[in-house]
Formats: C-alpha cells, structure tokens, sequence
C-alpha cells in the first residue's frame, strides 16, 4: 500500500473514488441532520480543485482509503473563512491554517493501518508549515465512536512531536418542537444511532465535513 498526494484527481480514477466516497460515509444521510455528504457534482468538483491536496492509498485492488486537505480556506464554501481570519489572522494570511474535508479507509483486511498512513501523510504538510488542523464531525461520531480522542491518538503517533492536541472550537444543535396532546408523553427519546451500516456491513471510523 502506498499513499500518493494528487493536486487534482485522474479522471480514469474519478468513478472509483466516488463510489469509495459514498460507500464509505452514506451512513452519515441518516446520522446527521446537517448534510455531510457532498453531491456528485460536489465530489467532481473537490476532486478538480488544485487548492485541495488528495491524498489517495492506493493497494494492488485500488483505492483502499482517501483523505482530503486543504489551507486555502475560501476553498471550502461550507466554512466560514471570517471566523479563522479573525480568530487566527496571522496563521490565515500565512497559510497555515489547514482544513480536512474527510479521510476514511476500507473495510476489513485492506483498510488495517490505512487511517493512520493517510494521517501521517497529510500530517507531514501540515507539520513543514508549522500549522493547525481541524475537522467538522457530527454529534454521532464524537460521542458513538469517540471521533475526536481517535483522531487525536492518530495524529499523536503521526506528528514528530509524538502528540496532537484536540480543541473544540464550535458546535452546533438542531432541536425539533412538537405539539403534544394531552394524552401523548410530554417528552420523547430522542431519535438516534444506527443498529447497523445501511449496507448491512460493520460500523467503520472516519472522519467527514
């Protein structure tokens, strides 16, 4: 396996990263309220974007994991570009402040280790400009798979510094009122989780706008 880091993606490999993609994060469409998943014409778009570095592990089947990064934060409609020019002006004007858009790993066999070889990849950019990371992770993931400890324990083994530390810089909520009856309960559960992957495989970590 080997990680290779492409300013913009061959159009032969386009299909084949697209299905990855969708494969590897559709579970978010229902995990999620706020959409993480891009559109195909999104995807095509990131993919054609030489202000975002892909970075793509590659085995003798194929894609075995991706990951997306980039400093130039306008790049990133999704993002507000002020909050990080205010908070951070020197670091913004330097660019050296980086964003990851998603990094996942295949299933099973293939996918062992793969995480962490994107990471210390895309981590080695970001170490040669002496800069900071962050990502966008869904309530689901920080609290069901412990996203941010995970990543942080990676990005700790990737770093030359031996370790990375982790910051919350914004959350968000999406919060539904109702009109109850005088005989329906005045509070429900909360509608949550998933018992299982929507194509019936095992649970898999990654880390998604």
């Amino acid at each position: 396996m080997r990680v290779e880091v492409m300013p913009e993606l061959p159009a032969d490999m386009l299909e084949e990263a697209w299905d990855f993609y969708s494969n590897c994060f559709n579970d978010l469409r229902i995990l999620a309220v706020n959409r993480h998943l891009m559109y195909r014409h999104e995807f095509d778009e990131v993919m054609a974007d030489r202000r975002i570095a892909k970075h793509v592990a590659l085995d003798d089947e194929g894609i075995a994991g991706m990951g997306t990064l980039t400093n130039d934060l306008e790049s990133i409609p999704l993002i507000s570009a002020d909050y990080f020019r205010y908070h951070w002006p020197e670091l913004y004007e330097q660019r050296r402040l980086f964003y990851c858009l998603f990094a996942g790993s295949a299933l099973g066999g293939r996918g062992r280790g793969v995480f962490v070889a994107l990471q210390r990849q895309m981590c080695a950019s970001i170490e040669e400009a002496d800069g900071k990371v962050f990502f966008d992770i869904c309530s689901y993931n920080e609290e069901r798979n412990q996203l941010p400890r995970m990543i942080a324990l990676v990005l700790s083994r990737a770093a030359s510094c031996g370790r990375a530390q982790p910051t919350r810089l914004d959350a968000q909520s999406f919060w539904m009122y109702e009109f109850p009856k005088d005989d329906m309960p005045f509070r429900r559960e909360e509608r949550r989780g998933l018992a299982r992957r929507l194509d019936g495989q095992p649970e898999r970590r990654t880390a998604r706008i």
